[in-house]
């Protein structure tokens, strides 16, 4: 029995351990063709994206959680209020508003910097502006 509760227990700390980690979806009029974003490893984080002749990486940045409480109390909490239980104890993170702002960097110290936002479980999107001030919608899956 102690072996299957010992089983479980690592389970659950490997995935509540991993990474996400998600892959460009190549639009056109974007320079990328290629790069990902992995986040939720701490110093881990990084984002790669690449350009025919150039590699862009930012790495060790923060992922910013947010959960706007005053507006889902006045949704749920007289209207569900066990709903709004769970999101208020953190159990619910449905809710969650997830962002990420950094610089890549090429190796000739090119910058390209990135803004991402999305919900949780949701897969990020968001804009990149190169050192000319040009937007690209930069979108993963």
């Amino acid at each position: 029995m102690k072996i299957f509760y010992l089983g479980i227990l690592a389970v659950l700390w490997l995935t509540g351990c991993a990474s996400h980690v998600h892959q460009l979806v190549r639009e056109d009029g974007v320079p990328f063709i290629a790069g990902e974003l992995v986040h939720d490893s701490g110093e881990g984080n990084r984002l790669v994206l690449e350009a025919p002749n150039r590699r862009y990486q930012a790495r060790g940045f923060a992922v910013e959680r947010q959960t706007n409480l005053a507006d889902l109390r006045k949704r749920y909490y007289g209207v569900n209020p066990k709903h709004w239980d769970r999101i208020f104890s953190g159990l619910d993170t449905d809710h969650v508003t997830l962002a990420v702002e950094t610089v890549a960097r090429d190796n000739d110290g090119v910058e390209v910097s990135c803004r991402f936002v999305w919900i949780s479980g949701a897969k990020p999107e968001g804009v990149c502006t190169d050192q000319a001030g040009a937007e690209f919608l930069v979108r993963f899956d």
